[in-house]
């Protein structure tokens, strides 16, 4: 292939009459040209070339941001997941706190009145254990009154 200093430390034959030899001047253009078909083919195949990845960048930079925004999307969505799995957590908690504590009142209300049962059991037993008492003893009484 011709280069440009080729081209430019390139000296013709010169004729008799002071001018340049034809058929050497011919032979190089042919020369010229060939090498110029052939850069000026390769140049549009890699204009071609160029264009082509340049399309399938385009391509894959469109089918990045389409990941990224899916990407996007998925963390938005995760994050509203997890913020609302946090907020039913929270009220789970809350629920749960308030029906120990009702629940912990019902047992107390329970406690209070077994011990007012309770008292009164020991009254009513304490009345009856009274009452025996006072029977057993006028029946001793009226027993010993029969014996005198």
């Amino acid at each position: 292939m011709i280069t440009p200093i080729d081209i430019d430390n390139k000296t013709f034959k010169k004729t008799k009459f002071g001018g340049y030899d034809i058929n050497d001047v011919e032979t190089f253009l042919v020369e010229v040209m060939k090498d110029f078909e052939k850069l000026y083919k390769e140049n549009t195949e890699l204009k071609d070339k160029v264009s082509t990845l340049q399309e399938s960048v385009s391509y894959y930079k469109s089918l990045e941001d389409g990941v990224n925004k899916t990407i996007e999307n998925a963390q938005t969505a995760a994050d509203e997941l997890k913020k609302a799995a946090e907020r039913e957590i929270a009220m789970i908690k809350k629920e749960a706190k308030i029906d120990t504590q009702k629940e912990l009142e019902n047992i107390k209300e329970e406690i209070i009145k077994k011990q007012v049962e309770l008292e009164e059991t020991k009254k009513q037993i304490k009345i009856y254990k009274i009452k025996e008492r006072s029977i057993l003893e006028a029946q001793l009484k009226i027993l010993n009154e029969m014996d005198e």
